[in-house]
């Protein structure tokens, strides 16, 4: 029988530990640290007038975002993006959606308001349960969704043959330290409330933001669905059809 903080710290391991995806940044970005609840959050400046922010998912990296950055800079745009914890170059060494979701509001009192708010896979989960989210009203594009995440953790679960008690006991370890319980981090119902614009880019090959879960959030947000296609959950980042939906946003 493994000891409880072992066993935990054996969950953490296989659950919560993102693979780290720093990148090379170019001399022209400058590049600063917020102080969050979880350790120093590095993030990036390209670009000049109104903000936009970029918000990545798990296992991923403000430098995803690079190709959009020198795009959205092109149009007249401060583009600021940010590594959550335990991500890209930020401090921690494991993460869960809830510490993303605190570091997030965290980050977000420290940066001027922005005009357009654009994320990828799981940051989409990230903004709609922050508070932060709760005043905004602008634009936002959310670039391959991935809305459920406590789904994604039973799926990992499943498919690694964990038991299933390690996966509750971190559920209840990140609820005493965050106090937000992941079964009920339900990004869908979150993004329903937005007033401003959206839009919701996908891939018709993506098997983590899958065609219907995309085209049920544009529905009942009433938003904007962009569909790409043999690109998957990554490359969509590159795409001309989303970097053209950005220019659309921008414009």
């Amino acid at each position: 029988m493994l000891s409880p903080l072992y066993a935990l710290k054996f969950t953490q391991k296989l659950l919560c530990k993102p693979i780290r995806k720093p990148g090379r940044w170019p001399k022209q970005v400058a590049q600063f640290s917020i102080m969050t609840r979880h350790g120093k959050a590095r993030a990036y400046k390209y670009g000049t007038g109104k903000t936009v922010w970029l918000i990545h998912g798990w296992s991923g990296s403000a430098h995803q975002f690079w190709p959009l950055m020198q795009r959205l800079a092109d149009k007249g745009y401060e583009v600021v993006a940010f590594d959550l914890p335990a991500h890209g170059q930020s401090q921690g060494h494991y993460c869960t959606l809830p510490k993303m979701i605190r570091a997030f509001d965290d980050i977000s009192n420290s940066l001027p308001s922005p005009q357009l708010v654009i994320t990828h896979a799981l940051g989409a989960s990230v903004l709609a349960n922050s508070e932060w989210f709760k005043s905004f009203h602008k634009e936002i594009l959310l670039i391959a969704p991935v809305l459920k995440y406590y789904e994604l953790l039973q799926n990992k679960v499943k498919r690694i043959g964990l038991d299933k008690q390690l996966l509750d006991m971190l559920i209840h370890h990140s609820y005493r330290r965050e106090k937000m319980l992941i079964t009920e981090l339900n990004a869908m119902a979150k993004l329903q409330t937005f007033t401003g614009k959206l839009k919701v880019a996908h891939d018709k090959l993506d098997e983590l933001s899958t065609p219907e879960i995309c085209k049920k959030l544009a529905e009942v947000t009433n938003g904007e669905l962009i569909t790409t296609n043999n690109l998957g959950h990554t490359k969509i980042l590159k795409s001309r059809t989303v970097l053209n939906s950005i220019d659309a946003c921008a414009s």
